[in-house]
């Protein structure tokens, strides 16, 4: 005999399976967010580097005039703050997904405790 689908029964089964989903996605977006942390987007390139070829090694002149180096050193300190506030951007993402990936557990091992009785009396007769 199939299983007769009861509203009690569906509604464990759709609360397993939303929680499923968050785990799932709570994961997947920590592994995401540790990735961005482990391995920024954007590369600590120092900005005398760019302008100032000589500091590379390569002995060809500059082809614009680069800016002077007080203002170069602002941008660097501006790159420097804006990589902080994008590392500490991920980190609140970590954690958010950390939290949307261990919330749901609770609720999923309980409503499947709540499943296996009742999945349990119901016998296939061949």
């Amino acid at each position: 005999m199939a299983k007769s689908w009861d509203v009690k029964s569906l509604y464990f089964y759709l609360v397993c399976l939303v929680t499923l989903f968050l785990i799932v996605g709570g994961a997947i977006g920590a592994v995401n967010s540790a990735m961005q942390i482990a391995l920024p987007d954007q590369p600590n390139v120092p900005l005398i580097h760019v302008y100032y070829r000589d500091y590379r090694g390569e002995l060809a002149q500059p082809v614009f005039d680069p800016p002077p180096l007080a203002e170069l050193e602002k941008m660097r300190a501006e790159m420097e703050e804006r990589d902080q506030y994008f590392q500490s951007w991920a980190l609140q993402r970590l954690l958010n997904s950390i939290a949307l990936f261990l919330i749901p557990i609770p609720f999923y091992l309980y409503h499947w405790k709540k499943i296996k009785p009742a999945a349990g009396g119901v016998r296939n007769e061949a």
